[in-house]
């Protein structure tokens, strides 16, 4: 240690010169704090896209909300194809060969899944399609099933069947067109032929004024339409839904 004892001159001039350092030192420790507070901060802001970057974006939107509508338009159609095959269809009809049961123009709540699952019985109303027409959709009465006969004599088609009441068993022979729509004799007529068990025979109630499985073994071929299979049978007609003053139930 120094011993030496300074003067009062050099005393004061030693106190400035520590005074002029601390005044020197708090400049630079303030710069340096404002250095710190005016430095950004990394990830404070995002850089702004260019125009490529932009375009690019939009164009990834608009194909997301594109693939978006498509699935849910998809799936909605899957849907509807679903219940139209299984459960149940609207069908309108078409011309008047099942009047006065039904009429032009109106539509029909028709049920799919009692015919896909289950029997057709004899005297439904059913929507089908015809041999080498198609997907083309037909409305008509189911008046022989399998196991029953079906012939046509002096110009009239016969439908032959059977119903069995407990023990008793009776036959009818209906004459589904009394007025016939053959001319007699020729080539018309034909001998009892009994449905296979995958065949039914259908008619329109306007007997006179459809074009059904009678429409069979006849001298002109180029329209048969005979007896149909139960896969051609697309659905049981249940009821009337439009127009609404005419709704009712179908038998």
């Amino acid at each position: 240690m120094d011993d030496r004892k300074l003067n009062p001159e050099e005393e004061n001039r030693t106190a400035a010169d520590e005074a002029v350092e601390v005044q020197n030192a708090e400049p630079e420790q303030n710069a340096s704090e404002g250095a710190k507070n005016a430095a950004p901060e990394t990830g404070s802001a995002a850089p702004e896209q260019t125009p490529e970057e932009k375009r690019a974006a939009r164009r990834k939107k608009f194909w997301k909300e594109t693939r978006e509508w498509i699935t849910s338009l998809a799936v909605a159609l899957l849907v509807v194809l679903v219940v139209r095959s299984l459960l149940f269809t609207i069908i309108r009809v078409d011309g008047s060969s099942m009047y006065s049961t039904l009429e032009d123009n109106e539509r029909l709540f028709v049920t799919v899944y009692d015919v896909r699952f289950g029997t057709v019985e004899r005297g439904d109303i059913v929507i089908c399609h015809y041999p080498n027409r198609g997907w083309t959709n037909f409305v008509k009465r189911v008046v022989a099933v399998p196991g029953d006969s079906v012939y046509r004599e002096n110009g009239v088609t016969h439908v032959v069947y059977t119903v069995k009441t407990g023990n008793t068993t009776e036959v009818y022979d209906d004459a589904l067109d009394p007025r016939g729509l053959y001319s007699l004799g020729g080539n018309n007529d034909y001998e009892p032929y009994v449905l296979g068990e995958d065949e039914y025979f259908v008619v329109g109630d306007n007997r006179y004024n459809s074009h059904d499985s009678r429409d069979w073994n006849d001298g002109d071929p180029s329209n048969d339409v005979g007896p149909i299979t139960k896969k051609m049978i697309v659905g049981h007609v249940r009821s009337v839904i439009w127009p609404l003053n005419k709704i009712r139930s179908v038998e």
